[in-house]
């Protein structure tokens, strides 16, 4: 059988190469452009599908240089080229091809357009992206590439001036292009727009019928979805998501050698990884073996090393798949260096073996070199802007999982830092990227800043050039060692260049390492906006006053982990047997009424309050932390996940039945909701001179364009709804339809009186507008207020991050909704900024995380404290309750902004506004985040 399938193979090959000679002789004598070009094409196609990729790249390059095929044809197949180039890692030849297609492009004929399967600028964009990721080490470049791609794509989709054609390949260059994107998103440190652009995606293939999403495309597309996923920490429906991708691979038929499949089967290894059960899929590292073995562009694209070792570690081989992993990073290091989210990810994996090895034990020492290269701390200038693609969140936490293990003894000192500042990494760069493009804008102005920036990207290309250079002499070098009878004398001056370049290097390094420190020490806004610093419990307990304490919470797959910083800087932590599913569930249990909306109509009422699961999650997560929270009143929480839509202000210390006897952790704390321990410290570094002017809202905007009278709308005691009707999806919301919420004036007219203000500084209706924002002088005023709903990433079409909706000004989004970006640019020194409807499904991990990117954004931009809300409030206790804040706060000169609202939510607890507002519906939605004190 084996002798027989040799001459099969042994006879197509014969057939092909006969084949090929009688196309050179048509060739001589055929002039006729297009039928040149499909009998050059289909050899390529049958060669690759033969498994003889080098043959069908090479009569590709045959096309490409036909002058008598048309310049849009040669144009395409150049960009495909050097697309297979950088990914084969011929960096030199890949930039030949991109001048050549774009040359070709601008010679293509309009008419031309209407006979090609996709345009010209499309293919050309994403081999350049490919080049600024792999050759440049410029994976921000590349992502910018990528959106330029996918937004051209998208406009000429929806053009309603083109023809079907040119919708067609606009479509498929939108839908083979999110893969990619996604991970480069991932890999800038996106992580909600990643998520937020996958889910849209999916939505756009299973609601727009004419993208005729194709089944490769769909499963490409659904592999976009557990990357997505797997950079949200939910490696398990990660796992289910990429298994839905590779089955739907399968129904398309692709080859097994198909770069798309292939890379499919490395996403579901290293997810599988993640979760310790790479072993169940050894089929698929054979079968990336089998198709990297015949395809060459496959083998550029999947690292030999990456393929071999996760093929090991499914077969348990852990050191070695470790040891062998580790060659692979160094010569990445060399090529593109530590921040490269390509090292990023080996290094991940190379923990993940080590930690996976049941014959070995991992050190702290070993797993503090490994989050040295991801955690930046105070006196450094690392650049955390890149992340490793699928496996970072997945390895950290199984790093504080090693250092915190069940049943352990006590864990060292060294041990238990180490684990805080895992926690602290994990919980940072939850919502790190959100805010990268309003650093931009920060940066931009700024003169001083902006020259700095300007002179850190030209520190950084002299970086990436001269690692380029000693990468490229080092590699030769080392061939040339391997040689036989190698000149001596060629040798040594080798050696010597090679040191030459290592020293320039360094030097560039040097130089941009020094850079950094200065626009971090000069500019610590913009530092902790691109790379927040992890501070140690040291620096967090000087910064802590009497009576506070800082908590910070990781709900962990297997188990959950806390930890407690008090004045002074003591650290304690404890490792939680409570699960991230458990969680997941007492927080929907507790949420379920509030975000349906379900209020009591009577005293002592429930109204579907679930008072067992609120006892749970105290019992699970505060109680065996309540010896050293002992005498604080004020509590700053750090939670990322579902934990950031956990409201801890609802939560009783003891079971209960009835609300009568509920014993509610608020009378005694406070909590303080913080997007990390760096936010905190910050603030308490950038207290300023108090702002002269009072107050300014912007409340109840149109939404629709209408100056509709807000009375006119106003009704009766409600819930504040939602931004979007629940039931409808956010594929087919204008933003146009936005809910009006006209109630949100009285309480902005309220607050301001109480606070002495002018009328007019209630800004509402039409007038409310992302421009007037923009345009207004906040930099004086003390309390700042938006009365308008907030909205989180994937909530209406294109949104993917969070903003603030303003009134109608044209477009939605694009120019009437303020967003995070915005946000950072602004020039506060608020005491306060009151979000009085930021109320959207918190009850998504994601969410919440939102929110805290939005808060992040606005103490970059001056403010101090943010009040938000984590339900949709009634309308009269939201406004009791908001005026009772800053009553205690002019009553009592000394107290605390967190004594302040611990008042006023005590006094209505406590039945000062009627028995009904007892209930937690009412005196709990609002929470604190920021600075807590005065």
């Amino acid at each position: 059988q084996v002798q027989a399938q040799a001459q099969a193979a042994s006879a197509a090959q014969g057939a092909l190469e006969a084949r090929e000679q009688a196309l050179r002789e048509q060739l001589a004598t055929l002039a006729d452009g297009p039928q040149r070009y499909r009998l050059i094409n289909d050899l390529a196609d049958a060669y690759f599908r033969a498994g003889r990729v080098a043959e069908a790249l090479r009569l590709g390059d045959e096309i490409v240089q036909d002058e008598r095929i048309a310049a849009g044809r040669r144009s395409l197949r150049a960009s495909a080229l050097a697309l297979s180039s950088a990914l084969a890692g011929d960096f030199a030849r890949s930039e030949r091809y991109i001048s050549r297609a774009k040359a070709l492009a601008r010679e293509t004929r309009p008419q031309e357009l209407e006979e090609l399967p996709d345009e010209p600028a499309y293919a050309f964009l994403s081999a350049e992206a490919e080049i600024a990721r792999r050759a440049h080490n410029r994976h921000d470049v590349a992502l910018a590439k990528s959106r330029e791609k996918s937004e051209l794509a998208w406009a000429n989709f929806n053009e309603p001036n083109g023809s079907d054609k040119r919708h067609a390949a606009a479509a498929n260059a939108m839908l083979n292009n999110v893969n990619l994107h996604v991970r480069l998103l991932v890999q800038n440190n996106r992580r909600e727009e990643a998520l937020s652009y996958a889910r849209e995606m999916r939505e756009r293939i299973a609601r727009r019928a004419d993208l005729k999403a194709g089944l490769a495309q769909t499963a490409s597309v659904g592999e976009a979805w557990a990357i997505a996923l797997t950079a949200q920490d939910d490696y398990n429906a990660a796992l289910a998501a990429i298994g839905e991708a590779i089955a739907t691979f399968v129904r398309a038929k692709v080859a097994e050698h198909d770069v798309g499949y292939s890379i499919a089967l490395r996403t579901r290894l290293m997810i599988a990884l993640a979760l310790g059960r790479i072993g169940e899929f050894a089929p698929d590292a054979d079968a990336m073996l089998r198709g990297r073995a015949v395809n060459p562009v496959l083998a550029g694209t999947l690292v030999i090393e990456e393929v071999d070792t996760l093929a090991l570690a499914s077969r348990g081989s852990w050191a070695t798949a470790a040891e062998r992993i580790g060659q692979a990073m160094e010569r990445t290091a060399r090529a593109q260096g530590t921040d490269s989210p390509f090292y990023k990810n080996q290094a991940a994996m190379q923990i993940l073996f080590k930690l996976s090895d049941p014959s070995r034990s991992v050190s702290p020492a070993e797993i503090a070199r490994y989050v040295a290269g991801l955690a930046s701390d105070e006196g450094d200038g690392i650049d955390a802007g890149y992340r490793g693609g699928y496996l970072e969140v997945g390895a950290l936490a199984a790093c504080l999982n090693a250092l915190m293990p069940a049943g352990a003894a006590p864990v060292s000192a060294d041990a238990l830092a180490l684990a805080f500042r895992i926690s602290e990494l994990l919980r940072a760069g939850a919502s790190q990227g959100a805010l990268a493009d309003g650093a931009a804008r920060l940066a931009a102005s700024d003169p001083k800043l902006r020259t700095l920036i300007e002179q850190e990207q030209q520190l950084r290309f002299e970086q990436n050039s001269g690692r380029r250079a000693f990468a490229s002499a080092a590699d030769q070098n080392d061939r040339l060692a391997r040689q036989p009878q190698a000149d001596e004398l060629v040798a040594q001056r080798r050696v010597a260049a090679l040191a030459v370049k290592e020293r320039e290097l360094q030097n560039a390094s040097g130089s941009l390492t020094a850079l950094r420190r200065q626009i971090a020490a000069q500019f610590p806004l913009y530092r902790e906006l691109i790379s927040p610093s992890i501070p140690s419990a040291a620096r967090i307990g000087a910064v802590l006053r009497p009576g506070e304490a800082y908590a910070n919470f990781y709900a962990g797959p297997a188990a959950g982990f806390a930890f407690v910083v008090q004045p002074g800087g003591r650290l304690t932590g404890v490792r939680l047997e409570i699960t991230r599913a458990q969680t997941t569930g007492l927080v929907a249990t507790l949420r379920k009424p509030f975000d349906g909306g379900q209020m009591p109509t009577a005293a002592g009422e429930l109204a579907g309050f679930d008072l067992a699961a609120s006892h749970a999650l105290f019992k699970a997560w505060l109680a065996p932390l309540q010896g050293q929270l002992q005498g604080a009143g004020t509590v700053y929480l750090s939670a990322g996940g579902v934990l950031s839509s956990l409201p801890w202000n609802v939560l009783v210390t003891q079971p209960s039945s009835t609300l009568a006897d509920a014993a509610w952790w608020v009378k005694a704390v406070t909590p303080v909701q913080m997007p990390s321990a760096s936010s905190l410290v910050l603030a308490r570094q950038q207290r300023g001179r108090r702002a002269g002017s009072p107050f300014v809202a912007f409340a109840d905007p149109s939404f629709d364009g209408r100056d509709t009278a807000a009375s006119a709308l106003a009704g009766t005691r409600s819930a504040r709804q939602r931004a979007v009707v629940a039931t409808r999806a956010a594929q087919d919301v204008d933003y146009r339809e936005l809910t009006r919420l006209p109630e949100t004036l009285d309480e902005a007219r309220a607050i301001g009186g109480s606070l002495k203000a002018d009328a007019e500084q209630v800004i509402h209706g039409l007038q409310a507008t992302r421009s007037r924002v923009l345009k207004e002088n906040l930099a004086d005023t003390r309390v700042l207020a938006f009365a308008t709903h907030g909205l989180l990433p994937g909530e209406l079409p294109g949104m993917l991050k969070a903003g603030l909706a303003l009134a109608y000004e044209g477009r939605g989004l694009q120019d009437s909704v303020l967003t995070i970006d915005d946000i950072v640019g602004l020039r506060l020194n608020a005491d306060w900024v009151i979000l009085s409807a930021c109320n959207t499904g918190l009850a998504s991990g994601v969410a919440g995380d939102s929110m805290s990117a939005l808060a992040r954004g606005f103490f970059a931009a001056g403010a101090r404290t943010v009040l938000a809300t984590q339900w949709a409030v009634e309308s009269q206790s939201a406004k009791e309750l908001t005026v009772g804040l800053f009553k205690a706060l002019a009553d009592k000169p000394e107290a605390s902004k967190a004594d302040a609202l611990a008042a006023a939510q005590r006094d209505m607890l406590g039945g000062a506004h009627g028995a009904l507002y007892r209930h937690p519906y009412f005196w709990a939605p609002y929470f604190i985040s920021g600075d807590a004190a005065r």
